[in-house]
């Protein structure tokens, strides 16, 4: 549940459209910003002119928060900030798990459980505890699992029996932290490297189909080889004939000289 304030009043479940409309037209005044008009962001090189990183609109949106909040309002000529300072004190308080109220706004997805434990991204996820679900994995059905684009080394599975949310890691051992955006350039880099022409798709499919529309042999070709083979197969008469090869004689060890010896 969240709680936020709005001109002096407390509301729960829900965002503040008046809080963005404020951050829009504060960085609408700025540099960078491409309007709301889509004529006017077409063909716009975002890329070239970009100006702001996640940590500085992180920043804005904070400073956004605080202007907002310290704002009279022109009807009731109150502060939304000193009201929730006079207020707040008999609000009730809830004291959230900052880590719990993260993973509520992380995105969220239901997997099945596998002998090799969660698949996201093309990758496992694999952890000891999550093995121990394995042979429930008929009864358990889909798991609710949470992940974190800004780092996918770990996805978070809620165990279905504490029903908290637990770590999990990717099976393979990289535990370094890695973007999505990041894995997906890496698989898109590694598709690419590995693609193959048409031209040589097409090459090895038509010898397949040269060898299997090929004429078939005839009874007596088929017959003709089998004779071949258990030919080449049979005991060879003048093999037996053949004397056997006497083994080498063996050498006598000869003796070997010993060079004088001379001290200095």
């Amino acid at each position: 549940r969240i709680r936020y304030r709005d001109r002096g009043r407390v509301h729960q479940g829900g965002v503040v459209e008046r809080l963005l409309g404020k951050l829009n037209a504060v960085l609408a005044t700025q540099p960078g910003s491409t309007g709301r008009s889509v004529a006017d962001r077409d063909e716009y090189p975002a890329e070239r002119r970009a100006r702001l990183s996640f940590a500085d609109l992180e920043r804005c949106l904070a400073l956004a928060v605080i202007d907002h909040n310290l704002q009279e309002n022109a009807k009731t000529l109150k502060v939304p900030a000193r009201e929730w300072e006079r207020r707040a004190r008999n609000l009730p308080r809830f004291d959230d798990d900052a880590m719990r109220v993260l993973l509520a706004f992380m995105p969220g997805r239901e997997r099945r459980i596998s002998p090799q434990g969660v698949s996201m991204f093309a990758l496992d996820y694999y952890s000891p505890w999550l093995g121990g679900l394995v042979p429930q994995r008929d009864r358990l059905g889909r798991l609710e699992l949470r992940y974190d684009p800004r780092d996918i080394s770990h996805v978070y599975i809620r165990d279905p029996e504490a029903r908290e949310f637990r770590s999990v890691g990717r099976r393979d051992g990289m535990l370094a932290p890695m973007t999505l955006w990041e894995h997906e350039a890496d698989r898109s880099q590694r598709r690419a490297a590995n693609a193959r022409t048409d031209v040589e798709k097409v090459t090895l499919r038509r010898r397949i189909a040269e060898i299997a529309g090929g004429q078939k042999p005839s009874k007596i070709e088929l017959r003709n080889a089998v004779r071949k083979t258990h030919a080449a197969e049979a005991p060879k008469p003048y093999d037996a004939m053949r004397p056997a090869t006497p083994a080498p004689a063996e050498h006598p060890g000869r003796q070997k000289r010993r060079l004088p010896v001379e001290d200095w």
